[in-house]
Order: C-alpha cells, then sequence, then structure tokens
C-alpha cells in the first residue's frame, strides 16, 4: 500500500511539472518571425546655407537655407557655417557633404583650405545662434527658436 501511494504520488508530481504530458501536434513557426532593421535617424543639419555664386561682380547678397536661384538666375551654392560674428555668417564653400571648420592658424581659410567667406543675414529673414561676440554655434534656420547651445534664436 505504501509502494502504491509513492508511485501515485511520483506520477502526480511528473503530471505537475509537465513531464506526462502530450507534445503539442504543432511546433510553433519560428520562421514567420521577421525582424526589421530600424529606420535610421539622420538628424537635419542646422549649419547649412545656400548662397549666391555667381561672381565677385554680382552683390545681390542672397542667403537662403533651401536650395534654389538667387535674383540673377544662379543657382544657390552650398556653404557650410562655421560661426557667426554679429549678423554675418563666416562660410565655408566646399558644399554640401562639408565638415569643415575654421582654420586655427589662419581665420581667413577653412581646414579644407577654401578661403572662407562672409554673408550678412541682415534683411535675409533668417534665425542664427548669435551667442555674443563671436559665436560658433553655426545654428541656422528659417524658423525662430532655440539653439542647441540653449540661447534663443536671433534675426536681423
Amino acid at each position: 500500500m505504501k509502494r502504491a501511494n509513492v508511485v501515485l504520488l511520483v506520477l502526480g508530481l511528473f503530471l505537475v511539472a509537465g513531464c506526462g504530458q502530450a507534445p503539442p501536434d504543432e511546433p510553433a513557426n519560428t520562421t514567420d518571425v521577421v525582424t526589421e532593421e530600424p529606420e535610421p535617424v539622420t538628424e537635419a543639419r542646422h549649419d547649412m546655407v545656400y548662397i549666391c555664386a555667381c561672381g565677385p561682380e554680382c552683390d545681390c547678397g542672397a542667403v537662403a537655407v533651401t536650395p534654389g536661384n538667387c535674383d540673377c538666375g544662379t543657382a544657390l551654392a552650398a556653404a557650410h557655417l562655421l560661426k557667426v560674428e554679429g549678423n554675418e555668417g563666416v562660410l565655408c564653400t566646399c558644399g554640401g557633404d562639408c565638415s569643415c571648420e575654421l582654420d586655427a592658424d589662419d581665420p581667413s581659410k577653412c581646414s579644407c583650405g577654401k578661403d572662407v567667406t562672409r554673408v550678412s543675414f541682415e534683411g535675409q529673414g533668417l534665425y542664427y545662434c548669435n551667442c555674443g561676440g563671436s559665436c560658433t554655434c553655426n545654428f541656422i534656420t528659417a524658423a525662430p527658436g532655440t539653439c542647441h547651445c540653449g540661447m534663443d534664436l536671433v534675426t536681423s
């Protein structure tokens, strides 16, 4: 009798633990699981401007934050804002993929070797960071807001 109780107890434990259950009819389908790579997040650049590049004889001074044409009909050229001095931008004109900085040894040059270009933001309707003096935040946009340094963007 004791032996029968022990056998029943062991069988009960196997059933409770799941050892005595029949396998499921169909195994879980793991081949249908699709994992998608997340889309890379690209932050909008706030250091790009487009300026008139029609030559030294032109003084239209067009500056925009989107590509287009200036009033003289010439396509605007991509430039990289290096810093702001007052209401004037100091730019490198090496193009849209530029990530240059101002040359530490020669402030008239970009680190890629090109001469820097200066443009006035006055009357352009653009908002830019001007931390005071010579601001190197190089943040410019068409809408009011806050610079990544925390200062309110200004316009002139």
